[in-house]
């Protein structure tokens, strides 16, 4: 029984199977003071037309909803009603920066870039007396609002406001995968970089010590893998291994020419993906078709394949891979340095479960 009949149902299709399911069962659908039946065409005809007109209703509100949303969109406004922290909203429902909580956002995209946890940051809110979920930070850290754009559904814009965050430090964001758990305390030269493998289960070696052999340093494959053979190797002689394969790449001329030459077509595609997506942007715009369909997909796409293109520059040496002697310069740089030049420079090391020494591992430079 409904107050009304619009209550009843909103869709010719469901509407008419619950009458026919009702009356199956024995039941009597009422709405509105009346019966909806199918036991007469008469009947049959006055409840289709109810829920028709329920269901013209309902469209119309939902295109009339559609178009608001489009047209807020494309002037910048939120069609949501959370405001991201960082920002006010202006009367005409568009962002512009807050300017105490700017540098708040700002830190805690610094700090993730740089390996903090998300317990950490939440602590860093906390203190600004901002508090956020486990969930909410995530959320946060993953929000292209701070990029200056906003998305609702398929409608986008891509320069809605001013942005908080560059798009090179979001990107790295993106790119972030921080272990579990709390953060070892072994400086060893490779722990928590992820190149050094198991050979038998392809799991990722963590540091440790033989307390019974006097504290002697090992990466070993993980107790919790289901490996057959549980993969050691000496820390002394992976870190060797590694290092002179860093060292031996780095020396040599051609191998930085070719980084340089890869990070050049990097930054090259940046740019012509870039200058796409602004010319579509200008087009559209000017045309007045920017809240189209298919106009939205092919930003959309643009867009995609300017962020690949960023994120392949992102992941191209840095300078100091090419310009760092490292078989020279190798013991004047700090552990964080040489941990930037392995993952800059090595794709993966894999340690055999057989074999003796520095024969056992496989080392794979990136590009190789």
């Amino acid at each position: 029984m409904f107050a009304y009949r619009d209550r009843a149902d909103r869709s010719i299709v469901s509407g008419s199977e619950a009458i026919e399911r009702i009356e199956a069962a024995g039941g009597l659908l009422m709405a509105g003071g009346s019966i909806l039946s199918h036991k007469t065409a008469d009947k049959w005809a006055e409840a289709t037309m109810g829920s028709f007109m329920a269901e013209w209703q309902r469209r119309q509100i939902r295109e009339k909803s559609a178009k608001g949303q489009a047209r807020a969109v494309a002037r910048g406004a939120t069609p949501w009603a959370r405001i991201p922290l960082g920002y006010t909203r202006r009367d005409d429902g568009t962002l512009t920066l807050n300017a105490q909580e700017v540098p708040i956002v700002q830190r805690v995209f610094e700090m993730r870039a740089e390996g903090t946890s998300l317990s950490e940051i939440r602590a860093m809110l906390k203190s600004h007396k901002i508090v956020r979920s486990h969930r909410g930070v995530q959320v946060m850290l993953a929000s292209r609002v701070y990029l200056g754009e906003v998305h609702f559904g398929k409608m986008v814009n891509l320069h809605a406001h001013e942005p908080i965050i560059e798009r090179e430090l979001w990107n790295r964001v993106q790119g972030m995968v921080i272990p579990r758990g709390r953060k070892p305390v072994s400086d060893r030269l490779l722990s928590r970089l992820g190149v050094l493998r198991c050979g038998s289960c392809g799991s990722r070696l963590s540091a440790m010590k033989l307390p019974k052999q006097g504290d002697y340093p090992i990466y070993r494959c993980p107790s919790t893998s289901d490996c057959k053979h549980h993969v050691t190797i000496s820390a002394v002689i992976a870190e060797d291994v590694i290092s002179s394969a860093v060292k031996a790449a780095l020396e040599d001329a051609e191998g930085r020419a070719n980084m340089a030459e890869k990070a050049q077509q990097a930054a090259g595609d940046l740019e012509r993906t870039q200058a796409e997506l602004d010319t579509a942007l200008r087009s559209f715009a000017a045309s007045g078709l920017e809240s189209e369909p298919a106009a939205i997909e092919r930003l959309a796409a643009l867009r995609q394949a300017r962020d690949d293109a960023q994120s392949r520059l992102d992941q191209s040496p840095p300078q100091e891979v090419r310009t760092v002697n490292a078989a020279t310069d190798w013991d004047k740089l700090s552990l964080d340095g040489r941990r930037e030049l392995i993952r800059a420079t090595v794709a993966s090391a894999i340690v055999a479960p057989t074999g003796r020494g520095a024969e056992r591992i496989t080392v794979r430079l990136i590009g190789q």
